[in-house]
C-alpha cells in the first residue's frame, strides 16, 4: 500500500485515509501530500492516480536494479482491476457525470476492491459511504467495460491462432503436383475412371513379366511386379483394400485366360 506524507502537518497518511485527512486536521487545506517511497510530491488529486511506488529494495539500491515479477496473484488482480477503473476514467465513452467521476477517482485509492456485484455494493456502501443508486450505476460501467476488456482479449488470441493456421493451410495449397494428384486420385472412383479411360492390358502385361524369366517366375513375384504396375496405372501410391480384392480376382481369372502362359506348380512359364 502507498503511504504519504502530509506536506502541511507532516503526519503519514495512508493512501485511502488523505480524503478524510483533509476533511479532519487539514480541513480548508489544499491537498499537498508526498509519496514516502519515492518523495514525489502531489498537489490536489494528482495523489489518486499513485496506485504502485517503488520498492524499499529498488529505493537503497544502485540504478541496475532490477525489480522481480510480483508473485501475488491477489496484488495482479486489484492491478487489473485498477487499469479498468483508470480506462473508464480516461474513456469518453461513458459521459461520466462528476458525481460519478469522483466515485471512480476515490476508488483507485482503495486496495481490495470486491470483484462481485453484491459484495462490492456493500464494500462501497460501508467504506465509502456511497448511495446504494450510484454504486449499482459505478458497477455496471466496471462490468461493461470488463466485458470490453475479455472481448478484446479473446479477438487477439482468435487472431493469433489463425495466423499460426494460415501458413500451414498455405503449405498445403502449395503441394507439389504429383502429391495432389496421389491425393485426388486415391480412391475407387478415381481408380475405376482411369480404368475406363485406358484399359490395363492384362495379358500383355503378364507376357511381358514371364518372357523376363526364360526359366519361369514364381506366382507371388509375378502377382507382386503386377501389382505394381496396376498401381502406377491407377496413379495411386498404395491399393485400397477394395481395390486390392479387385486385383487379387482379376489376376487370377486373366492368368488363367493366358494361352500362352502356363502355371507348373508355383511357377509361371511360357508355353
Amino acid at each position: 500500500m502507498v503511504f504519504f506524507t502530509c506536506n502541511i502537518c507532516g503526519e503519514s497518511v495512508k493512501k485511502p485515509a488523505v480524503e478524510k485527512h483533509y476533511q479532519t486536521r487539514c480541513r480548508g487545506k489544499t491537498k499537498n501530500v508526498s509519496c514516502m517511497d519515492c518523495l514525489k510530491d502531489f498537489y490536489e488529486e494528482e495523489y489518486v492516480a499513485h496506485t504502485k511506488c517503488i520498492s524499499e529494495a529498488q529505493k537503497y539500491s544502485n540504478q541496475n536494479f532490477v525489480p522481480k515479477e510480483p508473485k501475488n496473484k491477489n496484488a495482479q488482480k486489484q492491478e487489473s482491476w485498477m487499469d479498468i477503473i483508470r480506462a473508464i476514467l480516461d474513456s469518453s465513452e461513458y459521459q461520466l457525470t462528476p458525481q460519478l467521476r469522483n466515485a471512480f477517482q476515490r476508488l483507485q485509492s482503495v486496495d481490495n476492491v470486491p470483484r462481485k456485484k453484491a459484495k462490492f455494493e456493500n464494500f462501497v456502501g460501508n467504506c465509502m459511504r456511497m448511495p446504494r443508486q450510484q454504486a449499482t450505476e459505478v458497477w455496471n460501467i466496471l462490468e461493461k467495460e470488463l466485458n470490453k476488456m475479455k472481448q478484446a482479449k479473446q479477438d487477439e488470441l482468435a487472431a493469433a491462432k489463425a495466423a499460426k493456421q494460415k501458413p500451414a493451410e498455405t503449405e498445403t495449397v502449395e503441394e507439389e503436383p504429383p502429391q495432389k494428384k496421389s491425393k485426388l486420385t486415391n480412391g475407387d472412383e478415381a481408380a475405376a475412371a482411369a480404368e475406363e479411360s485406358t484399359e490395363f492390358d492384362w495379358v500383355a502385361q503378364l507376357k511381358k513379366l514371364v518372357a523376363k524369366q526364360p526359366d519361369g517366375i514364381f506366382l507371388e513375384k509375378l502377382k507382386k511386379k503386377l501389382s505394381k504396375k496396376y498401381t502406377k496405372h491407377l496413379a495411386v501410391t498404395e491399393l485400397s483394400e477394395k481395390q486390392t480384392k479387385k486385383f487379387e480376382k482379376r489376376f487370377d481369372k486373366q492368368l488363367k485366360k493366358c494361352d500362352a502362359l502356363q502355371l507348373d506348380g508355383d511357377l509361371v512359364k511360357q508355353c
